[in-house]
């Protein structure tokens, strides 16, 4: 396993230095024999760092990259006309371009750095050149686009894969502990339901992840024209995602709430740890259904089996905190059904169907 995880990140390696390579390459090209510049620096250094672009960011990163070299020379063309060229005036230079960026976009990295790359470079060069205001952003354009081109269609990393090595802890880890909750239920364990809830620390993290890996899969199969027959298999994660997070919170207010319910020494009925585990196998489903983009009904059909056994559990003797626990299955599982594109007036009418379901009916 380790082995292929090396070769696999070997890989990605050799495919964005490639596009570095390449993409930088063209674009002095383009600049050079194109656009007639004796030195064309912007281009090349826009391409790559369009391309060194976290996955995902291209876009907003671009567009500060752009922004922050017509800053750069806005500034510094207005001070050097002032004060001069000299070191001091460098030096102000500079610090007015970084400031002024600051301002603007906060501490976004790429429009800090470009905005002082740039007047660092056009006040050094000013002495010796001029008019380079447009020339220099028609060549950051230029290179920005080459890096663009690159990514799309430069051997793009598949975007799914990503998403499915981020999707799987997610799932896994809360999956695990629903079914530990679901145990603590069984065996009246409360510092096993403890245990559950603690596990669910690291859910934010991984809920984190999976939606920085969607945010770079987006990018992917939309500009990449190799990727984007996944984009279905995206939009299935991406509309689990939006309900997974409410999920996720659900879970962790039901841990919560059996941890207090078994403190009290409440009376647990038979169908009520059945309902949780199953919501468990609800979520095993869907993470199943969501890799192969297949929907087979089973995540649904799990669902509103917990929500029955929750109806079912609320119509034996139960108090304050078991009442709250059967809400909690019932919210939760809306939420689960939400996520396999139910409308949520659609889900909560098939939950609660499912939760009155009379007890002979089967």
């Amino acid at each position: 396993m380790r082995h292929f995880l090396a070769t696999r990140q070997l890989a990605a390696i050799a495919v964005l230095s490639v596009q570095a390579g390449l993409a930088t390459a063209a674009a002095w090209l383009i600049a050079t024999h194109f656009l007639g510049r004796e030195a064309p620096v912007f281009a090349p250094v826009a391409a790559l760092a369009t391309i060194a672009s976290a996955s995902g960011q291209r876009t907003r990163q671009t567009v500060e990259l752009l922004i922050g070299v017509g800053l750069g020379i806005t500034v510094a063309d207005a001070l050097l006309y002032l004060v001069g060229s000299g070191a001091w005036q460098i030096s102000v230079v500079v610090s007015s371009s970084i400031a002024l960026s600051m301002l603007v976009a906060g501490r976004s990295g790429a429009m800090v750095s470009q905005a002082g790359a740039t007047a660092t470079l056009f006040a050094t060069l000013a002495g010796n050149q001029r008019s380079l205001e447009l020339p220099r952003i028609i060549d950051a354009a230029v290179g920005a686009s080459v890096g663009f081109l690159a990514v799309a269609l430069l051997l793009p990393l598949d975007p799914l894969r990503a998403v499915d090595r981020a999707a799987r802890p997610f799932f896994t880890d809360l999956a695990a502990a629903i079914h530990t909750t679901a145990q603590a239920l069984a065996t009246g364990d409360r510092n096993l339901a403890m245990r559950a809830l603690d596990s669910l620390n690291t859910i934010d993290t991984d809920s984190t992840r999976l939606n920085e890996a969607l945010r770079a899969a987006d990018e992917t199969v939309t500009i990449a024209p190799w990727w984007r027959r996944r984009r279905h298999r995206y939009e299935q994660y991406r509309a689990a995602s939006d309900q997974l997070n409410a999920f996720a919170i659900d879970i962790r207010v039901l841990a919560r709430r059996v941890a207090t319910l078994l403190e009290y020494h409440e009376p647990v009925p038979p169908p009520l740890h059945q309902a949780v585990d199953t919501l468990g196998d609800a979520l095993t489903h869907l993470h199943r259904e969501c890799a192969t983009a297949r929907a087979s009904g089973q995540t649904r059909q799990a669902v509103l089996e917990a929500a029955r056994l929750a109806g079912h559990a609320s119509r034996h003797p139960t108090y304050a905190f078991g009442e709250t626990v059967v809400l909690q299955i019932r919210s939760a599982a809306s939420d689960l059904l939400r996520a396999t594109a139910l409308t949520p007036e659609e889900a909560n009418h098939l939950v609660r169907d499912a939760a009155t379901e009379p007890d002979n009916k089967r």
